[in-house]
């Protein structure tokens, strides 16, 4: 039993690569059974994670909904080559609103962990955007009609990013540890995420791979600390 998490965010690991071989397969369907299966998996990680530790706490029922609300991004987002090309933007849409919200649970909960905050971090919320914007002008990215939602999420995701961080700082524990690791795969997930979607269109071998593994890491890490003291 002790051992059954880190099995399950193993196999959750594997799924998503295994997806990520039918994607550049152009096997629409397999590419969704194993993204979406990798998701459900991480989500169980948690799950077994919080019977491990035999505790029901808020931490974790928070945790849990963050990554509900990732699972759902993730099947929203990775049916994309099964609906109707006028529909596909819809499932983005709310794909990415999924995945705002989860960015958002997030940061709540790295916040309701410490008594302070370092405003210091903030530079980084400006930051991100900044370097999104160069890395489009660099790639000759247009981002069109998604332009404000991409810049939206952006900050979503620099907000997440700096209350890891200042978690870190403020615990230094093994847990906070981890969500620290997570918050920068997911940082850089999301980065490598637009490059291969804006820039080429989808179809960029090695960026399949480093968007789906950072991302797969980072969310049964999160789903990995409901076990640990954060």
């Amino acid at each position: 039993m002790g051992s059954l998490p880190y099995i399950i965010a193993s196999l959750s690991l594997i799924s998503a690569i295994f997806s990520g071989l039918f994607n550049i397969k152009d096997r629409p369907m397999a590419r969704t059974s194993f993204k979406t299966l990798a998701s459900v998996l991480f989500l169980a990680t948690a799950i077994f994670s919080m019977y491990q530790a035999g505790k029901d706490t808020n931490y974790t029922i928070m945790v849990l909904t963050a990554l509900t609300s990732g699972m759902l991004g993730d099947i929203f987002l990775s049916v994309d080559g099964l609906v109707f090309e006028k529909y596909r933007n819809y499932f983005m849409v709310i794909g990415a609103i999924c995945f705002g919200m989860g960015h958002i649970l997030f940061s709540a909960i790295f916040l309701s962990l410490v008594g302070s905050f370092e405003y210091y971090l903030l530079i980084i919320m400006a930051i991100i955007p900044i370097l999104l914007f160069l890395m489009s002008k660099m790639a000759k990215i247009n981002f069109g009609k998604f332009t404000i939602p991409v810049y939206v999420y952006s900050l979503m995701l620099s907000l997440m990013l700096i209350t890891g961080i200042n978690l870190f700082i403020q615990n230094g524990t093994i847990g906070a540890l981890l969500i620290l690791i997570a918050a920068i795969l997911f940082t850089i997930s999301d980065s490598c995420l637009a490059l291969k979607e804006f820039a080429y269109k989808g179809r960029h071998k090695p960026l399949i791979y480093i968007v789906l593994i950072t991302y797969y890491i980072a969310q049964n890490l999160f789903a990995l600390t409901v076990m640990l003291s954060v």
